[in-house]
């Protein structure tokens, strides 16, 4: 692709940004689909529609209260807040500290918190892509395979940029731990510690993956834990003399951690109430499901590959670290939260090393009999997962402008009237 042709694809994504994305997903050119893939996650962070009570529109008004004219001492003062863990108020990690002062304070628009989201978001969810499919991006793929890369694209993707940070320190952290195990280049630690920057809360989902990574050669040992760790949970009682006495951590404890009957009883009644509400089945049955029992049939597929002498790094390193964190978020359910996390930072990982595995299963020496009945297992995954994908969809076609799909500066300029893609399809269909 010449310059010419990168000038007409950046065109055609403020036309239409959909058509964009689907004429540059067809290059095989790294560089562009790594240019091209920021570029298109910015343009879509300026295309976020900000939905009454969303993640997006809570830091919305926090970035318009908190840093419109906020004085560069004032920034730096809370910065250190942040880093000591002492801050109570307003952001609660130095990232989206620093965007959101950079976005209202030096620019004076708050909107950008999304763009510059969606740009950072776009650079680490593609470098990952990129680094899953190395060197393979112009083979022939099965549909079995293609169906694979489908889902990972989709999972946690362009929806993370509604949270801001905790989904994109995800893709952070895949990309410097994986980066690191194939490489050992010392550069992606400091990228693995970006993602502390992004959500504190990877100090945490650290140590379970250093466990994993070290007893990673071990695989019948940590098949075995891996196994035992879904009937087994730990007490917070038992841990909480080895967490640090902060403000912040106290204020997050006090939360999103399950210390009593009360706080028993409390996240009980939420979980309730939410069933209760009206929801299509994929919604339903879309990221809890799949977390819960789709990527751990997909696990159970992969324990046969990886403890197998014919098992790359690559593919050791990928099952070791999802199996690592799968198992912590089973040991710490006194903590929905965080468990829900964490698990879905292992499927991410566990999906990772099913797409390198059918991408180096020559390396196994298979029968057509086994390849036939693993095809048989995937699929049904595949199958399985189409809830997920349908919830991801839905929850873009809400959080994304009528205007993603053609003439996308419209929304620019008609600020607070703009409307969603499911909002725009309701009133012409």
């Amino acid at each position: 692709m010449d310059n010419t042709q990168k000038g007409y694809l950046i065109l055609l994504m403020f036309i239409s940004p959909l058509l964009g994305l689907i004429t540059f997903l067809k290059s095989k050119n790294e560089k562009i689909l790594l240019f091209f893939g920021v570029f298109f996650f910015g343009v879509a962070g300026s295309l976020y529609i900000y939905a009454p009570g969303s993640d997006g529109e809570e830091h919305l008004r926090g970035a318009i209260h908190n840093y419109m004219d906020m004085s560069f001492r004032v920034f730096i003062g809370q910065f250190y807040d942040l880093l000591t863990l002492n801050s109570t108020s307003g952001a609660k990690d130095i990232y989206l500290h620093c965007i959101s002062f950079v976005s209202a304070s030096l620019f004076g628009i708050p909107e950008l918190i999304h763009v510059f989201a969606g740009l950072i978001l776009g650079y680490f969810f593609s470098k990952s892509v990129l680094l899953i499919l190395k060197d393979n991006l112009t083979i022939k793929k099965s549909s079995v395979l293609i169906g694979l890369i489908i889902i990972l694209l989709m999972f946690r993707s362009l929806g993370a940029m509604n949270s801001i940070r905790m989904w994109t320190g995800m893709w952070v952290f895949f990309y410097g731990t994986f980066s690191y195990a194939t490489s050992k280049e010392k550069k992606y630690l400091f990228v693995v510690l970006f993602s502390i920057v992004v959500h504190f809360s990877y100090v945490i989902v650290l140590l379970p993956f250093l466990t994993a990574y070290f007893f990673r050669k071990r695989t019948y040992a940590l098949t075995l834990f891996y196994l035992l760790s879904f009937g087994l949970t730990l007490n917070f009682a038992s841990i909480s003399n080895l967490i640090p006495k902060t403000s912040m951590l106290e204020s997050q404890q006090s939360a999103n951690v399950i210390t009593s009957d009360d706080d028993a009883k409390r996240f009980a009644e939420r979980g309730e109430r939410s069933s209760k509400v009206n929801q299509n089945f994929y919604v339903k049955y879309g990221e809890g499901f799949f977390k819960s029992f789709v990527i751990v049939g997909l696990s159970f597929i992969l324990l046969f590959f990886f403890i197998s002498k014919n098992a790359d790094d690559r593919f050791n390193f990928l099952m070791a670290s999802g199996m690592g964190l799968y198992s912590f978020s089973n040991l710490v359910t006194f903590s929905p939260a965080l468990s829900g996390r964490i698990s879905t930072i292992g499927a991410l990982f566990i999906l990772a090393a099913a797409i390198h595995f059918l991408l180096t299963i020559k390396n196994y020496n298979l029968t057509q009999r086994k390849i036939k009945l693993l095809n048989k297992g995937l699929i049904i995954f595949i199958v399985f997962s189409i809830p997920m994908v349908l919830f991801q969809i839905s929850y873009l076609i809400q959080m994304l402008s009528f205007f993603s799909l053609v003439l996308a500066p419209i929304s620019w300029f008609i600020g607070d009237t703009d409307f969603s893609i499911r909002d725009g399809l309701g009133y012409f269909f």
